[in-house]
């Protein structure tokens, strides 16, 4: 211990002597080690971090891989929500031998505007509410903070209890931690709810990422969100689902087990308005049992292959940052040669000597790995901004759990060694004549930290072209998403979201109420056509299996199609190019008429060889079945989804809907000199109704923009990444030459008396540097091509080889190395040749 102590003293006085390097090493090191902490500690939030609950290993998550049809009030977690009301209630009565608990949750938050009894006339607070089943707090095992939890006997009578548990952390903000919120009533939409209980610290629901406000019984569907009945229809699927197994059930066997309840109420409810081919279809679907001890995530199904490559390029930076600061210790351990020379001659061991230049190494990782979490704390601030850019209720909670510390303290071992060891070792191979001779400079030693210090500068140049290429991979990429030709006309196109139902309006309503709104806005200034559809262009989608007249040869299961309601004028607002037949016009609309348009490749898909104008398509929704005529075809157009085929899409009638319609979308073509519209528009829809909810008013380019948040998360910080690990291999580069040309001086002043020009010393420099960066990239470019493939998912237009990226990255590469090495090259050939000699 007294030696280990020693070590350590001997090492900060080592270091103070040193402060130019002790600085530049420990922040190159900040730098690596506060990325990598900043993204793993992401990772750990999102990824790692079990829900706060007693055995949270046996929890799992009800998931559908594929669902047997898409339905259009399916509301979506990562894990693909499942189950409707009445059909979880059945699984929960007949699936009680495989879990001792079972409950469902709406799968995404609410936005409700809240009051307390204790507020002013007017105050309110946006809340993030969520409707549970009265199984919840029990399943999961938690304790309330204050009060109770309601119970599944006041989740029994539709609209009947009126209970609210709050969360703690809303509990804190909005209350004061007072423990009178029990006394308390809050008004959450139209209903009155009596606060029964508070959450436990630090739980935040089962939505990892995501945070509750307010818990309500799910039987309260109808009191929060007016107008909608979730409860009864078998088709909308609403509810995440979660259990917790049965002692001594594997997920293998309650798996199983709940596949055969699930065919057994889905023949109960279906098998009567079902034809053999739907049948079959039906003996196909199936529930998977996931892990559930993380809690169900949609930013984990988003974000999980986005962060892990984050994760692999700053782990390739604190490679360039350990190779850089393993050049500066290369060069030090040779102007310490006199003074590890002297230890040697007095007797010290050489593994003494190495475990002392150790010691150091792990000092200024300790420092460096100390500034890297205080870097990492404001990194995590600015990821936490970049992934919540766009996306509704995101809560990720960063705590300085046991993972993140022991991730960092690896991180900072594991750089000591790396840009220790060797170094260490190297400085320790000298010849103790010729250091204490003082002629170590240019011998054998000094061309050996040379020519190590040749192999990192190699090194640092193929991973810096690594990161170079995979970032200019990724912004092409971005670029091409952004600039791609849609098949409409994407400017000066503005979405109007509204939410009639949530203000009392009856299906039998609600046609005049859009023809009122769609001609109030025609009149608001600047608008050059309206119409309408049923959910936002790159919003939700729907569609369902379909049969046509006299069907093509494709086997039942390939008769889907995508669909969307649409109303008067909506191709040519939109700006999609009609083909043959024509458009929906007002006189459809007045009498609900059951038309519809199809796409090019509806038409290739399912009439090769026919003409479709007159021909019929049959939508089999699964609890009803609309017929529409075909009265015109349309050109592709990416309405929905950025990357994949273009896919067979009909163009329904909105006022002949598929379905009940929830939620009408208003799309307005506006004149490219109007601003502020927003009010205008607000205004109009005031003017016909106050009441009427507008969820949302946003131009197509800005949703475009929020479906485009991960490839920018990429490019963005792939680029950061990328600038970071070349100025560092600038650096690197800078100091190994300009310690080359200092063990270098007698034979540049002996070239330069021979008559060698300045010209030809600076080329004499950048040609071996050339040499050096030209190795690298002959390394790095199959390397980049192999990690290329791996990410080719993530990349649109482009291939891993593409000649542009390929060209930019190697182009950006030698220019920085020559910038790097021109100015050792330029003071190298100013060498006074009559003082370098006599210095020799």
């Amino acid at each position: 211990m007294e030696r280990i102590w020693q070590d350590l003293r001997y090492a900060c006085r080592t270091l103070s002597h040193s402060p130019g390097f002790l600085a530049v090493s420990v922040v190159t090191l900040a730098l690596g080690i506060g990325a990598n902490t900043a993204i793993f500690n992401l990772i750990n939030a999102v990824m790692l971090r079990a829900l706060p609950v007693p055995h949270a290993e046996q929890l799992v998550l009800l998931t559908d891989p594929a669902s047997s049809f898409i339905a259009a009030d399916t509301l979506e977690t990562g894990e693909r929500s499942l189950l409707a009301y009445p059909e979880f209630t059945e699984l929960r009565a007949r699936a009680g031998g495989m879990f001792s608990g079972l409950f469902a949750a709406q799968s995404t938050l609410s936005d409700l505007d809240m009051q307390t009894s204790r507020g002013g006339p007017g105050q309110s607070t946006k809340t993030h509410t969520q409707l549970v089943s009265g199984e919840f707090f029990g399943v999961l095992g938690i304790q309330p903070a204050i009060g109770r939890f309601f119970t599944p006997a006041e989740d029994k009578v539709p609209g009947a209890n009126p209970v609210a548990v709050l969360s703690y952390g809303f509990w804190q903000r909005e209350f004061g931690g007072d423990p009178r919120v029990l006394s308390e009533t809050i008004r959450l939409g139209q209903s009155t709810f009596h606060v029964v209980g508070v959450g436990p610290r630090g739980f935040h629901g089962i939505l990892a990422g995501s945070e509750a406000d307010v818990w309500l019984p799910i039987t309260m569907q109808a009191q929060v969100l007016p107008g909608r009945d979730y409860l009864n229809p078998h088709d909308v699927l609403w509810l995440q689902s979660m259990g917790r197994l049965a002692p001594g059930i594997s997920r293998p066997a309650a798996e199983a087990g709940i596949n055969v309840v699930l065919r057994q109420v889905a023949r109960e409810w279906l098998a009567p308005m079902m034809n053999q081919t739907e049948r079959r279809r039906l003996e196909d679907q199936k529930i998977v049992l996931k892990d559930g001890a993380r809690g169900a995530s949609a930013l984990r199904a988003q974000f999980s292959d986005p962060l892990v490559m984050l994760m692999a390029m700053v782990g390739l930076v604190l490679l360039i940052a350990c190779a850089n600061i393993a050049n500066l210790t290369l060069a030090r351990g040779a102007a310490r040669q006199r003074e590890i020379g002297i230890r040697l001659a007095l007797g010290a061991a050489r593994r003494r000597i190495v475990r002392q230049l150790l010691t150091e190494s792990l000092l200024v990782a300790l420092a460096g790995g100390v500034l890297g979490t205080i870097l990492a704390a404001w990194g995590t601030d600015l990821l936490l901004a970049l992934v919540s850019a766009g996306i509704d209720h995101v809560a990720i909670e960063f705590t300085r759990d046991y993972r993140v510390f022991l991730f960092t303290a690896a991180v900072s071992l594991s750089t000591a060694i790396l840009f220790g060891l060797v170094p260490a070792f190297g400085a320790t191979r000298v010849d103790i004549n010729r250091a204490l001779g003082g002629s170590a400079r240019g011998g054998s030693g000094s061309r050996g930290h040379i020519r190590s210090g040749r192999v990192l500068v190699v090194v640092q140049v193929t991973l810096s072209l690594l990161l170079l290429m995979g970032a200019t991979l990724f912004l092409r990429s971005l670029h091409n998403l952004f600039t791609q030709k849609l098949g409409f006309e994407r400017d000066h196109l503005l979405m109007v979201s509204l939410d009639p139902l949530s203000a009392g309006y009856k299906p039998a309503s609600r046609s005049g109420l859009y023809q009122r709104v769609r001609e109030k806005l025609r009149a608001v200034p600047g608008v050059r056509s309206v119409s309408l559809s049923n959910t936002a262009m790159f919003g939700g989608d729907s569609g369902d299996h379909i049969s046509i007249d006299s069907p093509p040869a494709h086997p039942p299961g390939a008769m889907t199609s995508a669909w969307t309601l649409a109303g008067p004028d909506y191709f040519k607002t939109a700006g999609i190019p009609l083909l043959r037949g024509r458009e929906m016009d007002a006189s459809d609309a007045a009498r609900g008429a059951q038309v519809c348009l199809i796409n090019e490749s509806f038409v290739r898909y399912f009439f090769p060889n026919g003409d479709p104008i007159g021909k019929h398509v049959t939508d089999e929704y699964p609890t009803t079945r609309e017929t529409y005529e075909i009265i015109g075809v349309v050109a592709d157009a990416r309405e929905r989804r950025l990357r994949g085929r273009q896919e067979s899409r009909f163009y329904a009638n909105l006022f002949h809907p598929i379905g009940e319609l929830r939620s009408v979308v208003f799309l307005l073509r506006t004149s490219p000199e109007a601003a502020g519209i927003g009010d205008a528009v607000r205004h109009a829809v005031g003017e016909i109704d106050r009441s009427i909810p507008i969820l949302s008013i946003r131009t197509v380019n800005e949703q475009i923009d929020r479906r485009l948040i991960i490839p920018r998360l990429i490019a963005e910080l792939s680029t950061f990444f990328g600038g970071l690990a070349l100025l560092l291999a600038a650096i690197g580069l800078y100091g190994v030459m300009s310690y080359a040309m200092s063990r270098r001086t007698s034979e540049i002043g002996l070239r330069v008396a021979l008559g060698a020009s300045h010209g030809a010393v600076v080329w004499m420099v950048l040609r071996e540097l050339l040499w050096l960066v030209g190795i690298g990239v002959a390394i790095g470019l199959p390397c980049s091509y192999a990690l290329g493939r791996l990410v080719s998912s993530s990349l649109f237009g482009i291939t891993p080889a593409d000649p542009v990226s390929i060209s930019i990255a190697v182009t950006v590469i030698v220019a920085v190395t020559l910038v790097a090495g021109f100015l050792p090259a330029r003071r190298a050939s100013r060498i006074d040749p009559m003082r370098a000699l006599r210095w020799e």
